[in-house]
């Protein structure tokens, strides 16, 4: 029986260490968007990192969004399908429906500074249990369904995955039946 309907975040972390072939066309692609897009917001030149570029000029925090658009090929390429994250099986099935782009650091003047993040944001998931730091889900909402058995996987809670949005899951039907058994 289900418990309630998540959705489920995942961080993505690439930096100049990264292998994958996706990973390092992110990594190239966002620095040079990243000191062409800046530009704007460091025309007297006086900030070496993006941190101090938003400390000198709030509005480049808007270089999340405008730099996100430099991925969006890289990111149509995985098929919806988040990279990293895998079930207990080893087997990267768990699918996205949405992302966001974040830097989290730069520096203009050291391309191995730069390290961005791509948060991926599943659709609504089943959530049937919790056993010890693993999720049992299915994807989609079961939660009307009356079926014997729903395809299911099981999740690891680890660093970066992160549960965003939570709905319990009224059962009315296990209510009535739970309430006559207790009237019998």
């Amino acid at each position: 029986m289900a418990k309630a309907l998540i959705k489920l975040a995942f961080k993505h972390i690439i930096d100049s260490k990264s292998q994958t072939e996706f990973e390092r066309n992110v990594f190239n692609d966002t620095y040079a968007e990243f000191l062409m897009q800046s530009q704007i917001y460091n025309k007297e030149k006086n900030c070496n990192s993006f941190e101090q570029m938003i400390a000198n000029n709030p509005k480049a925090n808007s270089l999340h969004y405008k730099i996100g658009f430099a991925i969006g090929l890289y990111v149509k390429s995985l098929n919806n399908i988040i990279p990293n994250l895998k079930d207990s099986f080893g087997i990267a099935n768990i699918s996205f429906d949405k992302f966001q782009f974040h830097i989290i650091s730069s520096d203009f003047t050291n391309k191995e500074a730069h390290k961005v993040a791509i948060i991926y944001r599943t659709d609504i998931t089943t959530l049937f249990d919790i056993i010890g730091e693993n999720l049992v889900l299915a994807n989609g909402d079961c939660s009307s369904t009356h079926e014997d058995f729903n395809a299911t996987f099981i999740l690891k809670m680890q660093p970066d995955l992160s549960v965003f949005n939570w709905a319990d899951v009224v059962n009315s039907e296990l209510s009535v039946v739970s309430a006559g058994k207790m009237h019998q």
